[in-house]
């Protein structure tokens, strides 16, 4: 059983995405920048290759792999728009976003971040869609006080995304 957080950040998904992000695109450029379409490409590629790999297994012949990829796809996508706002958050926050390199045992600090305004509409919209009474993340809080703070974070992660329009 995995951990779950609020934040992406403090969930073992959330984690391992952000692992992969560093080892695919922070890494190779020694992570003089973090380019949000970069890091959200990435990531939807090597997660959309996870399920069809992991889960072809459970397709028939005749069930098409593209409608189970669609199926499967949307929850997994989610904590990629979640760790992206919360990641684009800490910058805007401090100017700078630290993460911890294991691998080397050091802190690493990113202080440029590259992304449009229409790239913050998308997490926008994403983040107002969890928001949802209906959207599965919603119904996935089984305690009401855990799902008043996600949805306090949420709502942060949206204020912060808000404050960063126009400003890049």
């Amino acid at each position: 059983m995995g951990s779950r957080g609020v934040t992406a950040r403090e969930s073992d998904c959330g984690l391992d995405y952000l692992i992969i992000a560093t080892e695919k695109c922070l890494k190779p450029i020694n992570f003089k920048y973090f380019d949000v379409k970069d890091i959200m490409d990435t990531l939807k590629n090597h997660i959309t290759d996870a399920v069809r790999r992991e889960h072809i297994s459970y397709l028939e012949d005749k069930e098409d792999v593209q409608e189970y990829i669609d199926a499967n796809l949307p929850q997994k996508l989610d904590a990629v728009v979640l760790l992206i706002a919360e990641c684009l958050s800490k910058y805007h926050q401090n100017g700078e976003f630290i993460l911890y390199d294991y691998e080397a045992n050091t802190e690493r600090k990113i202080t440029e971040f590259i992304y449009t305004d229409n790239i913050l509409d998308d997490l926008l919209k994403a983040l107002n869609e969890m928001l949802g009474p209906e959207h599965w993340e919603y119904k996935s809080w089984i305690r009401d006080s855990d799902r008043k703070e996600w949805i306090s974070h949420m709502k942060m992660m949206c204020d912060s995304l808000v404050s960063l329009k126009g400003g890049n």
